[in-house]
């Protein structure tokens, strides 16, 4: 009896990492034990079951391969595609890929820290992108979102999503304003069977224009969210808040909500970028106590009006759609001293940033910041190199233990085994140091705030059993 992995399914690797079953253009990479690895490359068309059912760990293996549908009996001789055959990357797994394909925007958003209006960093060109994309594939990289400035404003777009598809590489979401947005694009996309989350900012009812810099940019989103809904394509937003819409978050949340968004983000806005260059932009900043009070207080709303949107409010409140299972996300790890192993930011170490320039950054909010010039550009030492040996990689594989040795306040936190100091953005605006702590979430646990969320949060929850 014969046995192969069916179509669409192949067996992959990295260092580190070298056993791995892919879902082929899908995007979904899981990894295996060196036993679980074995039996399934017995599974090539041509290696009789006979020489591997002795084996009893290695025949209960296959049988509940074959219960989950991921091989099948075969004919001798009916080998496995050329794709599926084992392939080892030579360099480090990353999950995600967050690019900004470009660095130009049509909107001038007042507090954007990328300056995408006046196109600091401009755009790489055609040639460069697509050989982005296929140094990407040479990594083994299997998800991708694409954002920008904003990226539907290149004239080559459909172009980089082709090369993309023919790479097999994902496409997860598409960042955008908006104002790109129609049916021709989404027909185009539909014949790539390219259905992908779009995520629109929305910087509150009434606020919008204000913050993006264009008259009417409100209507166009919403209608934009709209027309996606029709679609049937899933909707995300992010929202900004500042002293302006601070008080429009409910009303804000309830419209998304009724325009068929899936999630939304809120984070405070950055005291950087184009948002340091006005002086009037400074009194509309938010203290930390405020923006945690007006979290607090419609958090209470949010459970009551059903939890209608997938919902998460920086690093103090995350909430799925339609649930009462609420998380703190700045409480990271368990608590326990176990914890030192972690690395510092576990979406940095699986999702990677290019900026628009083709450099390689930790996330996307270190673009603009001086320490970025430290990190690799893609366009000089390659993909494979910045993930096999650049300070892009150490800084991403950072661990607690190394953040305790080097910073006393973190170390003498009581918090430290939860916080893990919290985000190494935020620590470098508090302190410009990537080590440093990370002031506004400090204040979540030094200022009572973390037992306050689940207070609240339980309170309303078993009221609402009642």
């Amino acid at each position: 009896m014969y046995y192969k992995l069916i179509d669409g399914l192949a067996l992959r690797g990295w260092e580190k990492l070298p056993y791995a079953l892919y879902e082929i253009g899908q995007g979904n990479v899981d990894f295996l034990s060196k036993s679980e690895f074995l039996a399934l490359s017995f599974c090539d068309g041509i290696t009789d079951s006979e020489s591997f059912f002795v084996n009893p760990g290695l025949k209960k293996i296959i049988a509940e391969a074959l219960q989950k549908g991921y091989v099948a009996e075969c004919n001798k001789g009916d080998m496995l595609k050329e794709e599926q055959k084992y392939h080892l990357y030579p360099c480090n797994y990353m999950e995600k890929v967050h690019w900004s394909i470009t660095g130009k925007c049509n909107y001038r958003c007042r507090h954007c820290f990328m300056s995408a209006p006046t196109a600091k960093y401009g755009e790489l060109d055609n040639t460069t992108v697509l050989d982005i994309i296929n140094q990407m594939a040479d990594c083994g990289i299997t998800n991708i979102n694409l954002t920008g400035g904003e990226p539907l404003f290149r004239n080559d777009f459909l172009q980089i999503v082709d090369r993309l598809i023919e790479k097999k590489i994902r496409i997860r979401q598409i960042y955008s304003n908006a104002s790109l947005i129609d049916d021709e694009l989404l027909d185009e996309l539909e014949k790539r069977n390219v259905i992908c989350e779009f995520n629109i900012s929305f910087d509150g009812v009434g606020w919008h224009d204000w913050l993006r810099g264009i008259d009417g940019a409100e209507k166009i989103a919403t209608d934009a969210f709209a027309l996606l809904h029709k679609r049937g394509f899933p909707t995300g937003s992010e929202m900004c808040i500042h002293r302006k819409n601070i008080h429009t978050i409910e009303e804000s949340v309830n419209l998304l909500s009724s325009l068929g968004v899936n999630n939304l983000k809120i984070i405070p806005i950055s005291d950087s970028g184009e948002w340091l260059k006005k002086a009037e932009n400074k009194d509309c900043s938010l203290e930390f106590h405020e923006v945690y009070d007006a979290f607090l207080e419609y958090i209470p709303k949010y459970f009551k009006a059903g939890s209608p949107i997938s919902l998460m409010l920086g690093g103090f409140f995350t909430c799925p759609k339609g649930t009462k299972n609420y998380s703190i996300p700045a409480a990271k790890y368990d608590g326990t001293k176990a914890s030192c192993n972690q690395t510092l930011c576990a979406s940095a170490r699986n999702t990677m940033y290019i900026a628009a320039d083709g450099r390689l950054l930790p996330c996307m909010p270190l673009s603009g910041m001086d320490c970025q010039d430290e990190y690799p550009l893609i366009t000089e030492i390659g993909l494979e190199k910045a993930l096999s040996d650049s300070i892009y990689l150490d800084r991403i594989d950072t661990r607690l233990e190394k953040l305790l040795m080097e910073n006393a306040k973190c170390r003498e936190c009581e918090y430290k085994y939860i916080c893990g100091g919290g985000c190494r953005a935020g620590a470098l605006i508090s302190s410009g140091d990537y080590l440093g702590c990370d002031e506004s979430i400090c204040k979540i646990f030094m200022e009572g705030y973390y037992d306050r969320i689940r207070k609240i949060s339980n309170e309303v929850i078993a009221q609402m059993k009642k």
